[in-house]
């Protein structure tokens, strides 16, 4: 059976020693090692998180920056090209009022030389008719 006598309590009172010197010296020096450490660690954790939220408002930031950039650029696209397609209809009507003036003004002078040709036909007509004529009634011949 178990005894119990002086040698048991000095080794159960040197135990007991033991532990506490130990606790001082060693477990709570490593406990509170790590217990810094993981401050440490719960810290730059948080940093990190910090600057990854930080870094996803930036980069969001930027995307609907750059998407309201693309839309701005597509309206003012849009808006140029319309801009684009007036001028080239105003130069297009331009260019067909211009053809119909001139096209007017060539029907016109030639309306006018038609006219011009009648006259000098009809007038070098009535002449020889005149002169053919008169050369019968007087029994003149030509040829």
């Amino acid at each position: 059976m178990i005894e119990f006598n002086a040698t048991l309590i000095v080794a159960m009172i040197s135990f007991v020693v033991f532990m506490f010197i130990m606790n001082a010296i060693f477990y709570r020096p490593i406990l509170s090692i790590i217990r810094k450490r993981e401050g440490y660690i719960e810290s730059n954790y948080q940093d990190s998180k910090k600057i990854s939220n930080s870094a996803d408002e930036i980069t969001s930031e930027y995307n609907n920056k750059l998407n309201q950039a693309k839309d701005e650029a597509r309206h003012q696209t849009s808006v140029m090209m319309e801009e684009v397609q007036k001028v080239e209809f105003e130069k297009i009507k331009k260019a067909k009022e211009n053809s119909k003036v001139q096209i007017q003004s060539k029907k016109d002078e030639l309306e006018h030389d038609k006219q011009e040709l009648k006259e000098r036909v009809n007038t070098e007509v009535i002449s020889q008719l005149a002169s053919d004529i008169t050369s019968k009634i007087l029994g003149k011949s030509n040829g």
